[in-house]
């Protein structure tokens, strides 16, 4: 199995966890409150405004951002939605496996 379906089965099962959220406002909302966000995922195929939105914000908020080889439709289709340029996982341990596979 490639890296690209090991990531998108990780974060369907993360999805299924409750332990993702997505779309532009709620990812905003949560890195600017509590931060219970571990790590922030940007699809391949975003925008340089979108991609210089989401580095300023996991700079602001002391996040980790990682770029995935996933487009923005897998991205979405992985957790059942629809376009969507960035996803952010709220688990130390989902966390731990997307960086495991985005790392090798």
């Amino acid at each position: 199995m490639n890296n690209k379906v090991k990531l998108i089965n990780i974060i369907s099962i993360a999805c299924r966890a409750g332990k993702v959220i997505s779309g532009e406002f709620v990812i905003e909302k949560t890195l600017s409150g509590k931060n219970n966000v571990k790590l922030l995922l940007l699809a391949s195929d975003v925008a340089t405004a979108t991609k210089e939105k989401y580095e300023k914000l996991s700079q602001n908020s002391k996040t980790l951002l990682r770029y995935t080889e996933l487009t923005k439709d897998e991205m979405a289709n992985s957790i059942g939605k629809t376009d969507r340029a960035a996803i952010a996982i709220c688990d130390e341990g989902f966390k731990k496996a997307i960086l495991k596979i985005l790392d090798n």
